[in-house]
């Protein structure tokens, strides 16, 4: 069975409060309770056992919750301007970050370049080295052969010497 405690006096007892509940729930009309809430009797409540309102505590709580949230006021303020501070930050950290990663692509490319030159002047090289050693080669063969010849035409001439020489004297 559940029990309305929505219209019952917030400051009396539990005892006197579940009390006026029993009885609104039961039936007692509602009119005549505030008939008689209206002509200032309270004759369904025990009046001494209520507490006599003080309501300086709830200023008190006032005060320290407005105190409270000014705080946090500043305090968030505070935390969004940090996070301004950083956002600026960071942004120009990026910025310098950003730049830095271009001028080093750049840098790469450059000596990636560069590289390409020299393995190119190298292969250049390797293949003028090749052709003179194939020059050389041959000019060795050339020598070698111009060598054999001249030395087969010397023994030739030494051979044949005498025999020109009688020739030549024959012929004159």
């Amino acid at each position: 069975m559940a029990i309305d405690l929505r219209k019952v006096e917030p400051l009396g007892s539990k005892s006197v409060l579940l009390e006026q509940a029993m009885r609104r729930h039961l039936g007692q009309p509602a009119k005549k309770e505030q008939a008689s809430r209206a002509n200032g009797a309270y004759d369904d409540m025990d009046m001494s056992d209520m507490i006599t309102p003080d309501f300086e505590w709830l200023n008190e709580d006032k005060t320290a919750l407005k105190n409270l949230v000014a705080q946090m006021d500043a305090s968030i303020g505070q935390i969004a301007q940090q996070m301004r501070v950083l956002e600026e930050r960071s942004t120009k950290t990026s910025l310098k970050v950003e730049k830095e990663q271009q001028l080093l692509f750049k840098q790469i490319k450059t000596l990636n370049g560069l590289l390409k030159r020299q393995v190119d002047v190298f292969s250049s090289m390797e293949n003028q080295i090749a052709e003179i050693e194939m020059k050389q080669n041959n000019l060795v063969a050339q020598v070698g052969i111009g060598v054999i010849a001249g030395l087969m035409s010397a023994a030739t001439i030494l051979v044949t010497a005498p025999w020109m020489t009688v020739l030549m004297e024959y012929i004159r």
